[in-house]
């Protein structure tokens, strides 16, 4: 499973939204929105979910600093409810920490979907032309690897 690509959607009069429909197979019936990195929100699959988390079952409580991080990321995370017509509604904190008012932007990155305020995105990652060859630049070392030629 891999989720890529971008789609722009619109939240209704009552701040809901529907999962677009091309990411919908690989998400699941249950998935799981958090806060994100960069102002966005992440969505999960429950077993993507389940992978990210367990890597926290290693942190001692007696390292408080990240068990206030953990607190401070688990206490974002909801687990939405769909209406009849799969719809659910963004919470107006989750609104609030992205910066969205209506237009909203999915984007697939690998074993996550990531939801941006529309103009946030396009401002960040649409306006530098640069900023592609950048990126593949940035991914060529990770972790001390060189993961492209």
């Amino acid at each position: 499973m891999a989720f890529y690509g971008t789609q722009a959607i619109q939240l209704d009069d009552k701040n809901r939204l529907r999962i677009p429909a091309r990411f919908r197979p690989d998400l699941g019936k249950f998935y799981y929105v958090m806060y994100g990195t960069g102002g966005c929100l992440w969505v999960m699959s429950k077993e993507g979910f389940e992978e990210f988390t367990d890597k926290y079952d290693q942190i001692p409580e007696s390292d408080l600093e990240a068990q206030n991080n953990l607190r401070r990321i688990m206490a974002s995370v909801t687990v939405p409810e769909e209406d009849a017509q799969g719809r659910f509604v963004l919470p107006q904190a989750a609104k609030e920490f992205c910066g969205i008012n209506k237009r909203v932007m999915f984007v697939g990155v690998k074993k996550r979907l990531e939801i941006w305020s529309e103009d946030n995105y396009n401002s960040r990652f649409l306006v530098d032309s640069t900023g592609f060859d950048k990126a593949f630049v940035g991914l060529e070392h990770y972790e001390g690897k060189k993961i492209a030629d």
